[in-house]
């Protein structure tokens, strides 16, 4: 990242039992792709998926979007850092917003999830 560029960080967290009774309540395709939930299966992966959300609620927050959140993708590159891919919408959403870049990062202890996204200008 360009050392004068811009930035705004976004930092979320959730506790694993707190995103296990979201998931479970919530309709999953609204909020992940169908390469994220093959990808990343519940229970299994539980803590990639909610860190996956965690950046979504994020990006959707600063936003103002209440729908196409599935249109927010996150998967891993080949080094195995978490990359994302916008749909039309969301894309939109984000060159209005004045955004170039999202740069993301995912961290878990036992319990505990979180989600970073930084926004470069």
């Amino acid at each position: 990242m360009d050392q004068t560029a811009s930035f705004n960080k976004l930092v979320d967290t959730i506790k694993k039992e707190d995103f296990i009774s979201f998931f479970s309540e919530c309709e999953p395709d609204k909020w992940f792709s169908k390469r994220e939930l093959e990808t990343f299966s519940f229970p299994n992966n539980i803590r990639s998926l909610a860190g996956r959300y965690l950046i979504k609620r994020s990006l959707c927050k600063y936003l103002d979007v209440n729908e196409n959140m599935h249109e927010i993708e996150i998967l891993n590159n080949e080094l195995g850092k978490p990359e994302v891919s916008l749909g039309k919408n969301i894309l939109q959403k984000t060159r209005l917003a004045g955004i170039r870049e999202i740069q993301c990062s995912i961290s878990h202890s036992k319990n505990f999830i979180a989600g970073m996204t930084i926004l470069c200008y």
